[in-house]
């Protein structure tokens, strides 16, 4: 399990007991399963992660909906997550719903958000538009 061990190698480099310091969890260009991006969030429930990049992932909307379950419970109010990259993965319509409501969730951090390169159609300015009225912390969303 690619996934599984590259999280253990990075619990093992930034997750000491002495140091709480926010990291980067860089996963970009690993292809995942539903079950990796349900570590993946479990991971980000527990740790102080500040970026996630999971660029090029090979993402479909069900790995998205299991990576976004962090998001879905009462762990979502500690996540210190800034940045999101989900570019280039194959995301839909119905994936991006799901990752749009990460921004109206995680209003007090996410400050970053890439869903750029995805297969999502035009019908999505609307959503995000949506999404957007409920974030006043995002600076910075590319969607191109």
């Amino acid at each position: 399990d690619d996934v599984v061990v590259a999280l253990k190698c990075v619990y093992e480099a930034n997750c000491k007991p002495s140091s709480a310091a926010p990291f980067t969890l860089d996963m970009s260009y690993r292809a995942v399963l539903a079950y990796d991006c349900l570590c993946v969030s479990y991971f980000l429930s527990c740790y102080p992660v500040s970026q996630l990049n999971m660029r090029k992932c090979h993402m479909g909307d069900k790995e998205a909906e299991m990576l976004l379950q962090c998001f879905s419970n009462e762990v979502s109010s500690s996540l210190l997550l800034e940045l999101v990259n989900l570019s280039k993965n194959d995301l839909t319509a119905v994936g991006m719903e799901d990752v749009m409501k990460i921004v109206r969730t995680s209003s007090a951090t996410l400050r970053v958000l890439d869903v750029s390169g995805n297969r999502t159609g035009d019908g999505m300015v609307s959503v995000i538009t949506e999404h957007l009225q409920h974030n006043n912390v995002l600076t910075k969303l590319d969607v191109g």
